[in-house]
């Protein structure tokens, strides 16, 4: 089985764990979720949001327990203690393939993710930006079909 992390990314207060929440029918505990019969274990603190826990899930991720990973991103490799791109090497070294399904646009501001952190996400794997300003249950539907398309073809 091919191992795949998938990222649901954007800032913080970005919508990014309600888009996860609204994935597992609003149950905030529910780890793990099926999409086309496969099995997906599920990561909605970002990186942004408990920067260390977050780096040591990574370290820890058990790629035969865990061969497919839905995980909350904020993109801001600026930061020395997000340590973005030192999580996105990792999870290369162990031989995941990264996807990344950008939420563009805050919900209800005008603030983005900017070219350049795409741009970035770009040299670690798959990119989709996602441009509509909808609600976190339209946004999960998207979200949903970007795993079929991109990740489960």
């Amino acid at each position: 089985m091919q191992r795949t992390c998938v990222f649901v990314v954007g800032h913080e207060d970005w919508g990014k764990s309600l888009t996860l929440r609204a994935l597992t029918k609003g149950n905030k505990h529910q780890r793990r979720t099926t999409i086309n019969e496969e099995e997906f274990y599920i990561r909605r603190m970002s990186n942004d949001d408990q920067p260390g826990s977050y780096v040591l899930f990574i370290k820890s991720l058990d790629t035969s327990r865990h061969p497919r990973v839905i995980a909350a991103l904020c993109p801001n490799f600026e930061r020395t203690d997000a340590q973005t791109a030192f999580i996105l090497r990792t999870l290369q070294q162990k031989r995941y393939q990264l996807f990344f399904w950008v939420i563009k646009h805050q919900y209800r501001t005008s603030e983005i993710v900017t070219a350049d952190e795409i741009s970035r996400l770009r040299e670690f794997g798959r990119v989709e930006v996602f441009q509509d300003i909808v609600e976190a249950s339209t946004r999960t539907t998207h979200f949903r079909d970007f795993i079929t398309r991109a990740v489960l073809r």
